[in-house]
This record gives structure tokens, sequence and C-alpha cells, in this order.
């Protein structure tokens, strides 16, 4: 039984990876450059509106949508954030927020979401990522309007919100509630980018624990770290997940250790970790500097991502982020 459990909790926490990372292989950067995003409301979008998404694909919406369906948690919680949770008319099984989401008609599973279901709907606008191409011509043979959206930095996530907004007659709102965004990020980084090199705490993340995950270049969580100053111990391996050793990680001694399993993971204590195989004398062990942050707030590109920066620079420099 626990075996089962395990195993169950490491899928639900690859399907949150998946939701991130899997749609693309484009590397995410160390820093972000959010001056690009317009600080200004715009007008509202006129109808008929032509959108280029994700995939280069322009996709023209004759009229504002009023019946969207969303293929990914992430893109349910944009449509929320952008006050757009009156018009979704469909969600994975896997979209759980916020609270209201889990009350809409289900399409199916984030990764094999059903063409039948989502057609049955008439939906006028699909949110799709890029893990969805072979759904996509299904739904443009039946007549359905359909973007892609698969961002993978910070800065990516906050312009597909502007663009989300778009597609949805919100532009102006979506400038706004983006710009609260944008300013969150940039005192963060305002702040980490004055810290020396030398002065910065390395880091450990654990993705999981059976066998020992964390994250190399090119993830969002690895671009998390360095924005909120730390440095990531596994940014140079090869692989963006890789599977470690405990005496790797002894090695490396870090400074610090974060780490998010997902909701159905056994949950584990500082106690637990520091109790590991020859892990006692290591920095994070011996200073006490073991954190745990929401996996949602770190795997699921929308607005919660911002948090998840937030909480992470907490922890590296609690006298600086208090």
């Amino acid at each position: 039984m626990i075996k089962v459990k395990i195993y169950n909790g490491y899928i639900r926490a690859l399907y949150l990876i998946m939701i991130i990372f899997i749609v693309s292989l484009s590397g995410c950067k160390g820093s972000v450059n959010l001056q690009s995003l317009s600080d200004k409301p715009k007008d509202n979008t006129s109808f008929p509106v032509t959108i280029t998404d994700d995939m280069g694909r322009k996709v023209t919406l004759k009229t504002e949508p009023k019946r969207i369906v969303s293929l990914a948690p992430s893109n349910t919680e944009i449509l929320f954030f952008l006050g757009l949770g009156d018009r979704v008319v469909g969600v994975t099984s896997y979209c759980d927020y916020p609270e209201e989401a889990k009350l809409i008609t289900k399409i199916g599973g984030f990764k094999d979401p059903s063409l039948e279901k989502i057609v049955i709907l008439k939906p006028d606008l699909v949110l799709a990522t890029g893990m969805h191409e072979q759904l996509i011509k299904g739904l443009e043979d039946a007549g359905l309007d359909v973007l892609v959206i698969k961002p993978n930095t910070i800065e990516e996530i906050l312009n597909t919100m502007q663009l989300v907004g778009r597609a949805a007659g919100v532009e102006d709102k979506a400038a706004t509630l983006t710009k609260d965004l944008k300013d969150r990020v940039n005192a963060v980084s305002e702040k980490t980018g004055k810290i020396p090199a030398n002065e910065r705490p390395t880091v450990y993340y654990e993705l999981w624990y059976e066998p020992l995950m964390s994250v190399g270049k090119g993830t969002m969580i690895g671009q998390i770290i360095e924005l909120a100053g730390g440095i990531n111990v596994t940014a140079g391996s090869a692989e963006q997940y890789p599977q470690l050793s405990e005496e790797v990680i002894v090695m490396k001694n870090p400074e610090v250790m974060v780490n998010s399993y997902g909701h159905d993971a056994k949950k584990i204590t500082p106690e637990e970790i520091a109790a590991r195989k020859g892990w006692k004398e290591i920095s994070f062990v011996k200073n006490y500097r073991i954190y745990t942050i929401d996996s949602d707030c770190l795997t699921i590109a929308g607005p919660r991502i911002v948090e998840g920066l937030e909480k992470m620079a907490q922890y590296l420099y609690p006298e600086l982020f208090k």
C-alpha cells in the first residue's frame, strides 16, 4: 500500500512538471526582462481579431468568446485570474484551482482530454498547450477556434496572460493585472540583483525523493532559484530533471534545501530529511535551512508562479524579504 501511494504521488508530481515543461524543449533563462510588457491598460479588443499563438499559428476570432474550454491547469488559473471564470465551460480533471474550477464540467485528463466531450460543450475558444498537437487538428476539423499557449519563463507567463486577455476581449484588464505581477517580480529581482555572486547561497531543490530528483538548466524552477538570488547546485546537469545519489548531495554541500513533492506525496518532515544517511554534516542540515514550497506555485505556469518566486526569495534571504 505504501508503494502504491508513493507511485501515485510520483505520477502527480510528474504531471505538475509536464504542465509547464514538457510542452517545449526551449530553455529558461536565469534572469528576466519585463520591460517589454505594457504598463498602461489598453482599449478592449475589437473583433474580429487575429492572434499568433505560441506555435506560430494565426488564429482569427470573429467574436468575443463566451464559452471557453481549458486543457491545462495553468490555462484555467489564468482565465480565473483575468476574471473570466464565468465563461469557462470545460476543464481537465487536474484543474482544481481556484475552488470554483472543481465544479466545472471535466473533459478528461491533462494529457488525454476527450475530443467528443469538448465538442459537446460547443466552445467558441479552446486554450491548449504544446502537448495537444494531435488533438488540435480534430478540434479545428470540428470548427473550433484553438489557441496554443506554452510559456517557459516568468516573462512568457505574463505575456501569455495579456495574450489571453486580448483573445477574450479584456486586454485592458489583463494589462492592469499583469502589471501588478510584473511589479512584484521586479521587486524581487531588484533586491537580489545587487547581491554579489560569492554571497549567494547554494540551493538543492528536491523535486522527488524516491529516487532523488532535482532540476537542471532550462527549467522554470531553475529560473526561479536564480531570480530569487540562489545558486542551483544541479544547474550544470546535462538533464533537465537529473536523478541524484545521496552521496552527490553530500559532496555538493548546499546551504539551503527546498522541496515540493505534490499534493499526493507522502509528507516528509525536515527531521526525516536531516536523518538521511550521511546528511547530518550537510550545511542545510546543520543550519536548519530545509524549506517546503507548494508545488503548484513552482510548476504551474500561471499567476501563482510569482508567489513561488517570492517565497523562494524569502527563504533564501529572510532578512531581506521580511
